[in-house]
C-alpha cells in the first residue's frame, strides 16, 4: 500500500468516525413511516375508505400510514371523520358516492385520493411530500413506463432516438 493510498483510507476512516460520532449526539427525529398500524389512531378505516373510494384492494399499508399521518398533520379531524365517511361509502355500494351533504366528506375523499394518486397531501406551504414511485398513479403505468428520473439502461441511453 502506498503512502498516498494510506493516506486517503485514513481520511476516509476518520470521515466515517466523524459521522457515526456526529450521528450518536445529534438528536435525530424518529421515522413516523416505521411506526406499527397499532400506533397510528384510525389506520383500519383509513384504508377501509382508501379501498372504497380508489376501488383498489392490494393498497400498500405502509403508504397509507404515511398518508394517514401526512393528512393527520394537514386537516384537523380527520381521524374522527374516518367512521362516517366509511360508513356513507358502504351504503352507497356499486354507485357513485353521493358526498355532497357532507361538508367535510367531499374534501376529505379528494385528499385521500389525491394522496394516494399523487403521493402528496395538502397544499402549498401545508403539502406534505409522501411517496413518488409508489402512487397509484405511477403504478397504474408501471408495465408501460418509466418513473421519470429513473433510467434504465447506460448513462444517456434515453437521448438516443428510438
Amino acid at each position: 500500500m502506498t503512502h498516498y493510498t494510506r493516506r486517503r483510507v485514513l481520511k476516509m476512516v476518520g470521515v466515517v468516525t466523524i459521522a457515526g460520532a456526529a450521528g450518536q449526539i445529534l438528536p435525530l427525529p424518529p421515522l413516523r413511516a416505521a411506526q406499527s398500524p397499532a400506533h397510528v389512531a384510525g389506520l383500519d378505516d383509513f384504508m377501509q375508505v382508501s379501498r372504497l373510494l380508489t376501488q383498489q384492494q392490494a393498497l400498500n399499508i405502509t403508504v397509507g400510514r404515511a398518508l394517514l399521518l401526512a393528512l393527520s398533520e394537514t386537516l384537523p379531524g380527520v381521524v374522527a371523520e374516518l367512521g362516517p365517511l366509511k360508513s356513507r361509502l358502504q351504503n352507497q355500494a356499486g354507485q357513485q358516492p353521493d358526498l355532497a351533504d357532507n361538508p367535510y366528506g367531499a374534501p376529505l375523499s379528494r385528499a385521500i385520493l389525491e394522496g394516494w394518486y399523487t403521493g402528496v397531501v395538502g397544499k402549498g406551504s401545508d403539502a406534505r411530500y409522501v411517496t413518488y414511485v409508489n402512487t397509484l398513479a405511477n403504478l397504474a403505468v408501471s408495465d408501460k413506463l418509466v418513473p421519470p428520473g429513473f433510467a434504465y439502461g447506460e448513462c444517456g441511453s434515453w437521448a438516443k432516438r428510438p
